[in-house]
């Protein structure tokens, strides 16, 4: 790789590094290789060999796709305006998201495998089980299709975070999970605003925390892999809420082979003029064959 390119990709491993909140020592852990090493890379000094790089995608929680596209020159400087019509009736929640974080660290939080992963995960669950369920947002967040699974918008989500931490609400933390892996972890100091949520959302909750809570992160990764939204989309493109009603099996939340016999009974019923008098007698006056 020319020293150019050398560099423009350091330049790109620190961006992830410093939005992700690690510190090089932590690269270099998880790397598992010296810092200096790090800081080599970060310069351009170095290159990164194919299970480095690799192992960087995993920690980072991006896609090749994502990664290439930072890497690579913009054509422009102008915003792009995005053409896409999804979610334009989704209405992002901002109070109801810091609620539902609060809530599931307080339910699942102190976990060991609950780090930042499994909790994307349960945010993605949460948000488009219960819009399957009600035909209604919950949080309103929008989730990306990434390699590991959806991701909430960083426009979006970051923030959030960023004043929760900064009120002193929840602390986040790089934590060792094992010899090569660094996790990151929220812990909260302040309780969540039940009243914020209706007993339908609440219901919804709880029944995504106990059926994936225990899950590590691999785990929930290849269960959510699984689900329509997730596979129906392309790597880095929104997802689309209205997708949930494609779903089957264990991930479909409403019986829809009986909601639509229910419908068609409706419809025939409906249609059937009311009964006179003389039916209602007829009916009525019919012997009795027990």
């Amino acid at each position: 790789m020319s020293k150019t390119n050398l560099q423009k990709l350091g330049s790109v491993i620190r961006n992830f590094r410093e939005g992700r909140g690690f510190s090089q020592d932590t690269l270099a852990k998880a790397l598992n290789i010296p810092r200096p090493a790090v800081s080599q890379i970060e310069n351009g000094e170095r290159d990164l060999s194919f299970a480095e790089f690799n192992k960087l995608l995993e920690l980072f929680e991006v896609s090749y796709e994502e990664f290439i596209n930072s890497f690579r020159p913009k054509a422009s400087t102008e915003p792009v305006k995005s053409k896409s019509t999804k979610n334009k009736n989704i209405k992002f929640n901002k109070e109801k998201l810091e609620q539902l974080i609060l809530y599931i660290l307080q339910k699942c939080g102190s976990k060991p495998n609950v780090g930042e992963t499994v909790l994307y995960k349960l945010l993605y669950f949460c948000d488009f089980d219960f819009f399957e369920l009600f035909e209604k947002p919950l949080t309103g967040m929008i989730y990306k299709r990434l390699q590991f699974g959806p991701v909430p918008e960083q426009k979006l989500y970051n923030p959030v975070i960023k004043e929760m931490v900064e009120t002193g609400k929840i602390q986040k933390m790089n934590v060792p999970y094992s010899e090569s892996c660094i996790q990151i972890r929220y812990f909260n100091f302040i309780q969540p605003d039940i009243s914020a949520f209706t007993p339908e959302e609440i219901n919804v909750i709880d029944k995504v925390i106990n059926r994936l809570s225990d899950m590590s992160a691999r785990q929930i990764e290849d269960h959510v892999h699984r689900d329509f939204p997730w596979f129906a989309h392309d790597d880095g493109e929104e997802i689309d809420y209205v997708s949930v009603f494609n779903r089957t099996g264990e991930f479909a939340q409403r019986d829809y082979e009986n909601e639509v016999l229910n419908a068609s009974n409706e419809d025939a019923f409906g249609s059937l003029p009311p009964m006179t008098k003389e039916e209602e007698e007829y009916y009525l006056n019919l012997p009795d064959k027990k």
